[in-house]
């Protein structure tokens, strides 16, 4: 991973800890299969693609019981990452997917 990319995750993030969880869980879902949220180009690497993903604001996480949510039908489920059509009240046209994470 580049580090130029690290350090502005890590800015927006705020919690080096929380980033690194972001990140693995991210970087997973794309070696899975997933899409990703941003155009990438052949030599980037998954983890630079879900640091990308954070700085452009493609992926938004919140406190697990954090009222403030913009998921709408009930609970996470075991993902940490939900869909974009699970999204409501989202700005724009953006696909975006929030995550929730247990502190």
């Amino acid at each position: 991973m580049k580090v130029e990319l690290i350090e502005k995750a890590a800015q927006i993030v705020g919690d080096n800890q929380l980033l690194v969880n972001i990140v693995s869980k991210r970087v997973q879902q794309l070696n899975q299969g997933a899409d990703p949220y941003v155009p990438t180009t052949p030599e980037m690497g998954s983890g630079d693609i879900a640091l990308i993903e954070i700085i452009e604001g493609k992926i938004v996480w919140r406190e697990a019981g954090d009222e403030s949510s913009h998921i709408s039908g009930g609970d996470l489920e075991d993902d940490l990452f939900i869909d974009e059509s699970e999204l409501t009240d989202m700005p724009g046209d953006d696909r975006t997917i929030t995550a929730s994470i247990d502190l």
